[in-house]
């Protein structure tokens, strides 16, 4: 990947956007990316989100799980390769017509969000990779799919808390490659997230962090399976002790692209592909969260 600077350079030089050049390379990308290299990554990000937070948010609140929509075709590579031009466009109304019609075939919310918005936000994050959008454009698609996001979630609730949505990321104990948690915090940053990061020594320091200050999200990244017993160590004491009962706790790393059935082995909610994917995970995470504590059973459920 190319530094930002040098990214946004080459991006913003009118001679490199003649043409209509930059949308036929992107699509001819975009194409690319649908082969077997991207399906394994779009694999792995369908069974990260559908085998792990939505049978959470259908065991804590079974009204609260999406409608059975079976019959109803997913989208095609074709659509979410077009659905990602749209938010790569110059305004928002084209995409929010697009998941609109979606919702009006009879799609839920939920597998709006799985089915379109999760792999647009991840062939943003290619596209961004192989220099095909510079960080300026990028960050705005993805706060445009965070947009879209709290638009068309099931009954959208303010939060109560003046606070901004604040997150903690950090390596997992004893992880010495970070440059994964620095992009995700700049992502993250540009879609007005407070956010706090570091390296963790211990899981003791994480629960110190998490212990005195409130978080909706943690993210944690691992790029060694070795190190798993510490990172699951870590999650629990987050559980135990942190200030917020109903926090939100990402993974990260290429252990959890590879096996992404160590999400669940590490007691993580979620875990993204790629930064962009990481703020709209993010984002449903304090969703969920937030709706968890509107309900009045929520302390005895957290305790049980």
């Amino acid at each position: 990947m190319s530094n930002l600077a040098s990214s946004t350079a080459t991006w913003t030089d009118p001679s490199a956007r003649q043409a209509g050049w930059v949308s036929e390379a992107r699509l001819a990308y975009a194409r690319k990316r649908t082969a077997e290299e991207s399906r394994h990554r779009a694999l792995a990000l369908s069974r990260i989100v559908e085998t792990d937070i939505i049978p959470r948010l259908k065991l804590l609140h079974p009204q609260l799980a999406p409608a059975a929509s079976a019959a109803l075709a997913k989208p095609t590579a074709q659509e979410i390769e077009a659905f990602t031009q749209l938010l790569l466009g110059p305004d928002l109304a084209p995409a929010s017509d697009a998941v609109r019609d979606h919702l009006a075939k009879g799609h839920s919310a939920e597998s709006m969000f799985l089915e379109l918005l999760a792999p647009a936000a991840s062939l943003l994050g290619r596209l961004w990779d192989e220099d095909f959008c510079d960080f300026i454009e990028v960050t705005v698609g993805v706060a445009r799919l965070q947009l879209l996001l709290s638009q068309y979630r099931p009954e959208p609730k303010a939060s109560s808390r003046d606070e901004p949505r604040s997150a903690l990321l950090m390596g997992a104990p004893g992880e010495l490659h970070t440059f994964g948690v620095a992009v995700v915090e700049q992502f993250l940053e540009v879609a007005e997230w407070q956010v706090v990061s570091g390296l963790a020594s211990s899981p003791d320091e994480i629960s110190s962090l998490v212990g005195s200050t409130w978080f909706d999200v943690v993210g944690l990244t691992l790029s060694c399976e070795t190190r798993l017993d510490g990172l699951t160590a870590s999650i629990r004491s987050i559980r135990d002790v942190s200030r917020n009962r109903h926090v939100g706790i990402m993974v990260g790393g290429p252990v959890f692209l590879d096996k992404p059935e160590l999400v669940e082995r590490v007691g993580a909610d979620a875990s993204a592909v790629d930064a962009p994917t990481a703020v709209l995970l993010a984002q449903r995470l304090l969703d969920i969260g937030l709706e968890t504590r509107r309900r009045p059973d929520s302390r005895a459920m957290a305790s049980a």
